[in-house]
């Protein structure tokens, strides 16, 4: 853009033919920003046609749909920017019941107001074999609310937490900066060595919750020590401590119903392996649950109808040996993930100038879930382009893939078969543009 002589007057650009119909309020907000900011970077647009296009995609983009499909072959099951875990379509289709009124905290036999989340509660309960449950909006709420009710910083009580789990994960989160918003942290031990002589030599009269924090994205090896969670659980009985364990994400249900026995209170994310929407779900002793429960930030922390709704179908299906997209795309073995592969690279084959080659692949869960690589496929392709605007043009259509050696490789472990229609015509729709 080049520096404006002069910026069209507001009524100039509002009374423009093009705008015709839209919104004036909204348009005349969005078009006092566009001119602030070209003032601001001393810029600007040559004639009129141009202001006017730039308006009108700021307001287009407001009018856009919220979300674009996206074909993830990354090989990332579990990728935050592309949702994490993909939702099952039929209880997606069931949620149009809620175009009208519902019984969310209402119990219509008894004419009386009721606990929202009482069912999907008793499906944790059911699932985990716990002796209750918490649903909060996401697992950093289960963070603050645990911490804001055993060890307020308010009333001058201590966490304990280990230098080991001074853990960032994306976008820059840090839980121990969290924690100490609401509480005060005492750090123990040392950053590849914690003992249960630190915790221990670490108590006061001030200390009042254990919390354990799971690694996320990364792992340490070798000259390393860590307490297992049933020496912390017998330590916070021994001092009369609650020890809360975050365990980002369910490893297994039995994984988790073995935690749950050595800790007091356990939280996970309800959108990784267990395959849900966005939720945090605690478990743990019926008190502890209650004291959390009565605390006003749960108030600010519980769920909306929606999450609600498809927490509980996919605790139902669960219940009932159904599998979520999540599940099968994981149980998928070599000879599955080969086929998928094979009849990607049969399509994409057809394409003229287009090489395309069946390679293995490593993909990964990804959400911080700690599991081994999984063995896989992909589709390597290669065009008379540079491979980064190939997958730039895929990635602006929604593929999303990723670039190795030159090439762009479409790994097909979170890719549904019916997509591969959609994908080979991006791909001749781009090598056919000039």
């Amino acid at each position: 853009m080049k520096a404006p002589k002069h910026p069209p007057a507001m009524h100039t650009l509002l009374n423009a033919p093009c705008f015709v119909g839209c919104n004036r309020a909204i348009l005349k907000a969005l078009a006092n920003a566009l001119l602030e900011e070209c003032r601001q970077n001393q810029c600007g647009y040559e004639n009129l046609a141009q202001w006017c296009g730039a308006l009108q995609a700021r307001y287009e983009a407001l009018l856009a749909p919220p979300f674009k499909k996206v074909y993830n072959a990354t090989g990332v099951l579990l990728s935050t920017n592309l949702g994490r875990a993909p939702l099952e379509s039929g209880a997606l289709r069931e949620l149009e019941i809620l175009s009208g009124y519902v019984d969310l905290e209402v119990d219509l036999e008894r004419a009386m107001r009721f606990e929202r989340a009482f069912q999907a509660q008793n499906l944790l309960k059911a699932l985990f074999n716990a002796p209750d449950a918490l649903i909060l909006n996401n697992n950093a709420s289960a963070l603050v609310l645990v911490a804001s009710v055993f060890a307020p910083k308010s009333k001058r009580k201590q966490t304990l937490l280990s230098y080991g789990q001074l853990v960032e994960i994306g976008g820059g989160f840090r839980a121990h900066e969290l924690l100490e918003s609401v509480t005060h942290l005492k750090l123990v031990g040392s950053t590849n060595k914690t003992y249960l002589r630190d915790y221990k030599n670490a108590c006061s009269d001030a200390s009042a919750l254990l919390a354990s924090v799971h690694w996320s994205n990364f792992s340490m090896q070798g000259f390393v020590a860590s307490v297992p969670s049933k020496s912390l659980f017998a330590l916070a009985q021994e001092k009369g401590l609650v020890l809360y364990e975050d365990l980002g994400s369910v490893q297994s249900l039995e994984h988790t119903k073995k935690a749950l026995k050595s800790a007091h209170l356990l939280s996970f994310s309800a959108d990784k392996l267990l395959g849900s929407v966005q939720a945090g779900i605690v478990l743990g002793e019926r008190e502890h649950i209650e004291a959390m429960r009565a605390h006003p930030l749960y108030r600010a922390f519980r769920v909306d109808k929606i999450t609600l709704f498809l927490l509980t179908k996919s605790l139902q299906g669960y219940l009932q040996g159904q599998k979520t997209p999540l599940q099968a795309f994981l149980e998928q073995d070599k000879d599955v993930l080969l086929n998928k592969a094979l009849k990607l690279h049969r399509a994409l084959s057809q394409i003229a100038g287009l090489k395309a080659f069946v390679i293995p692949t490593q993909a990964r869960i990804g959400g911080g879930v700690q599991m081994e690589d999984l063995e896989s496929f992909g589709v390597q392709i290669q065009a008379n382009i540079d491979s980064k605007a190939l997958y730039h043009a895929l990635y602006k259509r929604g593929v999303a893939g990723v670039v190795r050696s030159d090439c762009v490789v479409l790994d097909v472990c979170a890719l549904f078969e019916k997509d591969f229609f959609a994908i080979t015509h991006f791909v001749q729709e781009i090598l056919k543009s000039p």
